[in-house]
C-alpha cells in the first residue's frame, strides 16, 4: 500500500514538472568561449554584454549549436535557416566551436549540417537526423517562433512572400482584399490560429498595393500599418510597398 502511495506521489510530481512552462537557462556570451564539450542544440537566453549601446536586444532567446574539434581551422554551419549559406562559427578556448541562432531570425523545423575545413558532416552530438537523399544525413532541430502580441500587421518574408496578419479573436470570417486580387472578398479567406490571429500568406510581385480586411462583412484598414491611402470609393485603406 505504501509503495502504491509513493508511486502516486511520484507521478503527480512528474506531471507537475512536465506541465510547467519551459524556461531556458541564461548564458553570457563570454562563457561560451569556455565551453569544455559540445552538446546537442540547446535553447538558451543569451546575454550579449558587448551589444550595450548598439541598439540591438541585450538578451535574446534562441538555439545554441556546438561542435568540438581542436584541430579544425574553420567550422561553419548551414541549413534551411541560412538558405544553405555557410555561417562560420566562433572557436572557444578548448576547441568547442559555437553558433547562436536567435528566435527572431527563424522559426520552425531546422535542417542543418556542419562544414569542417570544407567537409560536410551531420551533427554527431544530435541523434535527430534524416536522410538527405545523397547518401548522407542532415541533422534536425526546432526553434521557437517569436512571441506575437495583438498589435500585428503584415510581415515581408523571403521570396516576396507577404504574411498578412490581423488580431480578431471574436471574428467568424475574415478575408483579405486589395489591388492584388481585384478587391474580391471571396478570393483570399484568412485562417485563425489558437491565439486569435488571422493569417494569410501571398506571393506578390514588387510594387505598391492598397488593401483592406473584411471582418464579418465590415471593411476596415490594417489598423497597425502606419501607411495609409484611399481606395476607389474614397475610403481609407492600407498601403503595402514591396521592393
Amino acid at each position: 500500500m505504501e509503495s502504491f502511495r509513493r508511486k502516486g506521489i511520484l507521478l503527480l510530481v512528474l506531471f507537475f514538472i512536465s506541465s510547467m512552462p519551459y524556461n531556458p537557462r541564461t548564458e553570457y556570451f563570454y562563457n561560451l568561449t569556455k565551453l569544455k564539450e559540445a552538446r546537442p542544440p540547446e535553447r538558451i537566453k543569451l546575454v550579449m554584454v558587448d551589444n550595450i549601446g548598439s541598439g540591438k536586444p541585450l538578451i535574446e532567446e534562441g538555439l545554441l549549436f556546438t561542435f568540438k574539434d581542436r584541430k579544425a581551422s574553420s567550422v561553419g554551419i548551414a541549413g534551411n535557416f541560412s538558405s544553405w549559406n555557410i555561417k562560420y562559427m566562433a572557436r572557444g578556448k578548448d576547441g568547442v566551436w559555437f553558433f547562436f541562432l536567435p528566435n527572431s531570425s527563424f522559426s520552425g523545423k531546422i535542417v542543418y549540417k556542419f562544414n569542417v575545413d570544407g567537409l560536410w558532416t551531420e551533427d554527431p552530438w544530435n541523434g535527430l537526423r534524416e536522410d538527405d537523399k545523397q547518401g548522407s544525413y542532415t541533422s534536425l532541430a526546432e526553434i521557437d517562433a517569436p512571441e506575437e502580441g495583438k498589435l500585428v500587421t503584415y510581415k515581408i518574408l523571403k521570396g516576396n512572400n507577404v504574411l498578412f496578419r490581423l488580431y480578431r479573436p471574436e471574428a467568424r470570417i475574415v478575408s483579405l482584399v486589395g489591388d492584388f486580387n481585384g478587391w474580391n472578398p471571396e478570393n483570399d479567406l484568412m485562417k485563425k490560429d489558437k491565439k486569435g490571429i488571422w493569417r494569410l500568406e501571398k506571393k506578390l510581385a514588387p510594387g505598391t498595393y492598397r488593401y483592406k480586411f473584411i471582418v464579418d462583412g465590415q471593411w476596415m484598414p490594417d489598423t497597425f500599418n502606419p501607411d495609409s491611402g484611399t481606395d476607389n470609393t474614397g475610403e481609407i485603406c492600407s498601403i503595402l510597398k514591396l521592393r
